[in-house]
């Protein structure tokens, strides 16, 4: 095939890896400590200042306003918590991967 210059083009790479075409699975990318940890952190500080903030409010509110700040700290925590915990729990399985793979490799010889 001719490109536009009129020299030959190199020849199209396949759509699919080595893996799929000698028929290996993928394997799970063991993902990092550090970036699930500083995102839980992150996100743990995030909701700590809002609901600091909301609360703020609270001291010279009526009832409709003090409805209103539960209401924002609900949703909050709706909001933002799931996230936490989700980053909490693959900082969690990264570390535990990363004790078992150097529980692997530094295996007494006897």
């Amino acid at each position: 095939m001719l490109d536009v210059y009129g020299t030959s083009c190199p020849a199209a790479r396949p759509r699919w890896s080595w893996r799929a075409a000698t028929g290996e699975t993928r394997g799970r990318r063991v993902q990092g400590f550090a970036a699930p940890a500083l995102a839980a952190v992150m996100l743990s500080a995030l909701i700590l200042h809002l609901l600091l903030t909301l609360a703020t409010y609270l001291g010279g509110a009526d009832m409709a306003g003090v409805l209103a700040v539960a209401v924002g700290m609900a949703a909050v925590l709706v909001v933002l918590l799931p996230f936490a915990l989700l980053c909490v729990r693959r900082a969690q399985e990264a570390l535990a991967a990363g004790s078992d793979r150097r529980g692997r490799t530094a295996s007494p010889q006897g």
